[in-house]
């Protein structure tokens, strides 16, 4: 063999090699981004009840109010989200200023924004569900439905849903970790005679409630949740504090420092013992459709929803607040506020409005944001629910 043909031989080996180096390498690569492909899908499929980026920003231009609840929110710099349904279509959807300060990230029509006391309405709506189903009696005291939970007065369901019980302010503790210590704290600090069977609102009730909805079901009150509100709801935009895949939608919260005037950031690290008073992230729009569930009979037969929404006053609903949430002669009212974030929904049978803000500002608060809104712009506040008689 000569050296030529030798050195063709190589030069052939060595094409040879490099096509099949070539040919592994793009193997490899073809295999390594279908893998990647992969595992984005699966982390999609992860994320339960949630269409991501379906939620966009919607602003009724031909609508003229909604037009000027846009212009009057930025104008007082609104920080936070704002849903407003008019006859069940929503016609607005926006989110403003910054979901987090730091990061400049901006609010969006699917910021979720921790609801605060604004729980209390969902806590209610299961409490009337186990009511209608027979397997709770309002009447009934506590001790019915956890044994262990004895006080030196009998308390019962009803005294704890209109804030009546006597029980003394709850105080949360990291040490508590979850809903059943917080309850066994409550039940062992026990009543406050002077306030025994008098109004005075305290979050003690309303866990006492979950505590009692979690017995009664045999299931957590997360579970009860899912299955007897947001799924039959289709409220693909609420979660609970602690589910991973809503994390980067929950809006940070911040209050307004009284001396510098800066926003500081709050840090939220009891929520676990907080099932059912206050622990529950939702989009204003999230909360629109709950309302108008509740409203068109899907969650309760009419002959239930009707006298649960607009009586007041009466035999049936003694007082405005109810299974969490008020009813005035002009309008329906759910509102909370925790760690720096408030939550306020104002509804009639026309309008819905809904606002959630993560800055705590008391210069010019959410609920005279949403006041001037319903009565000034939407121009309603007329007669609209039954006080002193029944449905």
């Amino acid at each position: 063999m000569t050296t030529k043909t030798l050195k063709k031989i190589t030069i052939i080996l060595i094409i040879l090699f490099l096509v099949i180096i070539f040919i592994i390498a793009y193997q490899q690569f073809h295999r390594s981004h279908q893998e990647v492909k992969l595992m984005q899908n699966e982390k999609k499929q992860e994320i339960p009840n949630k269409e991501v980026g379906h939620l966009k920003t919607i602003v009724d231009k031909q609508n003229s109010q909604m037009a000027q609840i846009d212009q009057y929110l930025e104008k007082v710099k609104f920080n936070g989200t704002a849903a407003v349904f008019e006859k069940d279509q929503l016609k607005l959807n926006k989110g403003y200023g910054l979901q987090n300060i730091q990061s400049y990230k901006e609010n969006q029509a699917d910021t979720l924004f921790l609801i605060g006391s604004s729980q209390k309405f969902t806590t209610g709506i299961m409490l009337k569900q186990l009511e209608s189903e027979n397997k709770i009696n309002m009447n009934d005291p506590v001790t019915k439905y956890l044994p262990w939970f004895k006080t030196k007065q009998p308390i019962t369901l009803n005294q704890l849903m209109l804030h009546k019980s006597g029980l003394f302010k709850y105080k949360a503790s990291p040490n508590y970790k979850d809903l059943n210590e917080a309850v066994h704290a409550i039940q062992q600090k026990g009543i406050e005679p002077k306030f025994y069977n008098k109004n005075r609102y305290n979050d003690a009730n309303y866990l006492v409630l979950s505590r009692v909805i979690e017995e009664v079901t045999h299931t957590s009150y997360k579970k009860n949740f899912e299955q007897r509100i947001s799924k039959p709801q289709h409220l693909n935009f609420t979660a609970f504090f602690d589910n991973p895949n809503f994390q980067s939608y929950m809006a940070d919260g911040y209050k307004k420092d009284n001396k510098t005037g800066a926003p500081v950031q709050q840090y939220p690290n009891i929520l676990a013992q907080y099932d059912g008073a206050g622990n529950l992230y939702m989009t204003p729009s999230d909360m629109g459709k709950l309302i108008l569930g509740l409203q068109n009979n899907k969650i309760f037969s009419s002959h239930i929803s009707k006298p649960f929404i607009h009586e007041s006053k009466t035999s049936q609903y003694p007082q405005p607040y109810r299974y969490g949430f008020y009813s005035f002669a002009d309008k329906n009212r759910i509102n909370g506020g925790f760690f720096g974030q408030v939550f306020t929904a104002y509804f009639n049978d026309k309008y819905i409005v809904i606002l959630g803000t993560n800055y705590e500002n008391s210069n010019v608060t959410n609920e005279q944001k949403i006041k001037h809104i319903y009565n000034q712009i939407l121009k309603q506040g007329g007669p609209y629910n039954h006080v002193g008689k029944s449905y």
